[in-house]
Formats: structure tokens, C-alpha cells, sequence
């Protein structure tokens, strides 16, 4: 019978130094293992070892397995946690924890004049900070600012008039990233849409004219102080828009010749922070749910097809229907 043995020999080096292992018979690991081994790394630390060496091969490894480093399907969202009421003393707030990524939204309301142009809309005003201040001005904390402001402005001022032409609220939504790990869109405007929830909203009664000005009758709505007496509270789920973000991941595949080509597409649902890195590209849907419109916008270089968007579509539906439920 045939044996292969593996002996391993120590040597001091040419200085004499502490001796380094020499493998001197046939193995079948490889020098990693062999180097793990001698160094004697746990074996739940390997992993984190792997990480910190070739991080973009610890993600796609798994990616090649069809799991995720956290140990998601491609197409399950982070588990989502809803707190409301949060803040006493706005008109309304709310909590998200996704994964990681916590966001907290706050609105508060101010009583003004419509303009001319839309008599019958009040306005928004969306600000994006940290708890620390540091995200607020950088360039992503405008674009999401933006982005924000874009989502809320197409479904929220309509219901903001008080009496037209003459007196309409505008909500200032206050938007705060706790931590961020990655999908930042779709928390956020879940926050804001929980928030919007929450809120309760003030009528004419509530409001005293004096002199071609409104003041408060009694002190102004919030959580604490909520002494409206016509309250008109927007709970319904037609004024909610619920977004779903996709990384997009292509995985390459090599033809008869040797050569790389474009592979399968898959869509990393609701992407991490380190799995946002590697991915090649970013799709957001946005559902409306008032005539459950959609609305896409994808940043790559990816094509994708209209099966693939089709895709796409079907689980930010079922994601909207899903949230609708929770909040």
C-alpha cells in the first residue's frame, strides 16, 4: 500500500534566528493552511483574517456560494425594527433599525402662506445631519438630502393646506443618521415615512386669526402637548412611498477560449456597507402606494434586461406591501 507522509523540520535561519517551519514532504494543503496551522490562529478567527487580507475575496466567496457574509439570501431584507413616538416634543418621530443602519426622523410644523402658484399645497423642508454633525455637508449627505426632498415633495404637500390661498403648514423633517451600514436610501425614507405617521397634523381650529396672522389657540401639536381638537392625523398607507434597494451583481464566466464575459445577473437586496463596495451597480425602486406607480433609478454599467427589471419590480412590490403592514 502506498503511503505520502508530510514531515515538517525546524531551522534557525542564516542569523540563527527563532527557527521557521520547513516542509520537506508532499502535502495536500495549501501554504495558507500550512501558515495557519503553525501560527497556531483559531479557527474562528480565520475568517477575520481573510477579511482583513483580501477583503473583496472574503465577499465574493461567499457571493459564490449564493449566501452573504451576514448569512442572508440574496433576495431577504435586514431585519427591520419600527419605534415611534420617540420624541416628545415634535409633532411626530420615529425610529428605524435595519440591520446595523439606524435612522431617526423628526417632524415638526410651522403655520405660513401658500404661494401664489399652488395655493392649496403646503411645503417640506428636509434636513440630514449625524448624531455628531459629521455627515452633514459632505457630499452624501446632499444627495441623500436631495433625494429625500424629491420622495416627500411628490406625495406630502397636498396635505398640508390649512385654508387656500390664505394659511398652509410647512413640515420640517429633521432626518438624523444614527450609524450607517450601508442602504442608507431606504431607511431613511422609511424613518420619514413612520415619522409622517406619527404626526398629527393641526386644522383652522386649532388656530386663532388675529390682524391677517394665525396664532396658535392653545400651545402648538406635538407628542406631549396634544390638545387639537379636530385632530387630522394622516395614517392612511395611499400617502406612503416605500423604496427597495438592490446592488447589482454580476458574476463573470469564462468561454471556451479562456476570455471573461458577463455572467448571471443577481440582485443583492437591501446591500451592506461592505457589500456596496464591490457590487456593480445600484437600482432603487420607489413605489407609490396611492396608485402603487413605481419609479426606477439605477446607477451602473451593467445592462439590465426587462426580465430582470421585471424582477426587480415583483420584490419592491412585495417589500412596499410588506412595510405598509409594519408601520
Amino acid at each position: 500500500m502506498d503511503t505520502s507522509t508530510t514531515t515538517t523540520s525546524l531551522q534557525n535561519d542564516d542569523d540563527g534566528n527563532a527557527p521557521l517551519p520547513v516542509d520537506s514532504g508532499n502535502t495536500s494543503s495549501t501554504s495558507d493552511d500550512f501558515l495557519k496551522k503553525w501560527f497556531q490562529i483559531p479557527t474562528d478567527a480565520q475568517s477575520n483574517l481573510s477579511k482583513a487580507l483580501d477583503p473583496e475575496g472574503y465577499v465574493r466567496a461567499y457571493w459564490d456560494d449564493k449566501t452573504r457574509p451576514d448569512g442572508r439570501m440574496f433576495s431577504q431584507v435586514r431585519s427591520t425594527n419600527v419605534v415611534s413616538s420617540l420624541l416628545k416634543h415634535s409633532a411626530g418621530s420615529a425610529l428605524i433599525k435595519q440591520g446595523n443602519t439606524k435612522v431617526l426622523s423628526a417632524m415638526t410644523v410651522q403655520i405660513g402662506q401658500p404661494t401664489p402658484e399652488m395655493p392649496d399645497h403646503g411645503d417640506i423642508l428636509v434636513n440630514v445631519t449625524t448624531l455628531d454633525g459629521g455627515y452633514q455637508g459632505s457630499s452624501h449627505s446632499d444627495v441623500l438630502q436631495s433625494w429625500l426632498q424629491r420622495m416627500l415633495d411628490d406625495v406630502l404637500p397636498s396635505k398640508l393646506t390649512l385654508m387656500t390661498g390664505k394659511a398652509c403648514i410647512r413640515l420640517v423633517v429633521t432626518v438624523m443618521i444614527l450609524q450607517n451600514d450601508g442602504n442608507l436610501r431606504d431607511v431613511a425614507l422609511t424613518a420619514c415615512m413612520a415619522a409622517w405617521k406619527d404626526t398629527t397634523l393641526p386644522t383652522m381650529d386649532d388656530l386663532t386669526e388675529h390682524q391677517g396672522k394665525l396664532f396658535w389657540t392653545q400651545s402648538p401639536i406635538t407628542s406631549v402637548n396634544n390638545n387639537s381638537t379636530t385632530l387630522l392625523s394622516p395614517k392612511s398607507p395611499d400617502t406612503y412611498r416605500i423604496s427597495l434597494t438592490m446592488g447589482i451583481l454580476q458574476q463573470e464566466k469564462k468561454d471556451d477560449d479562456g476570455d471573461h464575459s458577463g455572467g448571471e445577473i443577481s440582485f443583492l437586496v437591501d446591500p451592506t456597507m461592505e457589500e456596496s463596495i464591490y457590487v456593480s451597480g445600484m437600482l432603487t425602486i420607489v413605489i407609490t402606494m396611492v396608485d402603487r406607480s413605481l419609479q426606477m433609478e439605477y446607477t451602473g454599467s451593467v445592462p439590465l434586461s426587462a426580465t430582470d427589471l421585471a424582477l426587480a419590480a415583483k420584490m419592491a412590490y412585495g417589500r412596499a406591501d410588506e412595510m405598509t403592514s409594519i408601520l
